[in-house]
């Protein structure tokens, strides 16, 4: 989550024609919520996945694992997948 929401805001070009057109309040305003939906289906479509997962797989220390989940919702869900299906670790994350 947070490498994609870098990511997302550093190539928006949108974002920086805000810094440049400061007194078009219009345009800014419609690119911040452009910028805000897509923030929100990024947040809704990979960190609230990996926090699930994360919480689910690790029941001993859900918060730590949730946060980690939640921040790092990508890298988590990328480390599981090579874990849960390709190595087949046993006993680990029964979902």
């Amino acid at each position: 989550m947070l490498i994609s929401m870098i990511l997302i805001i550093l190539n928006n070009d949108k974002l920086l024609h805000n810094f440049v057109n400061i007194d078009n309040r219009e345009t800014t305003i419609k690119n911040n919520v452009f910028l805000l939906i897509y923030i929100s289906l990024l947040l809704l479509f990979t960190a609230i996945p990996a926090v699930l997962v994360a919480t689910n797989c690790n029941p001993n220390n859900k918060l730590l694992y949730g946060i980690v989940g939640l921040l790092f919702g990508d890298i988590y869900l990328f480390q599981w997948s090579i874990r849960k299906f390709i190595f087949r670790s046993n006993n680990y994350c029964r979902i």
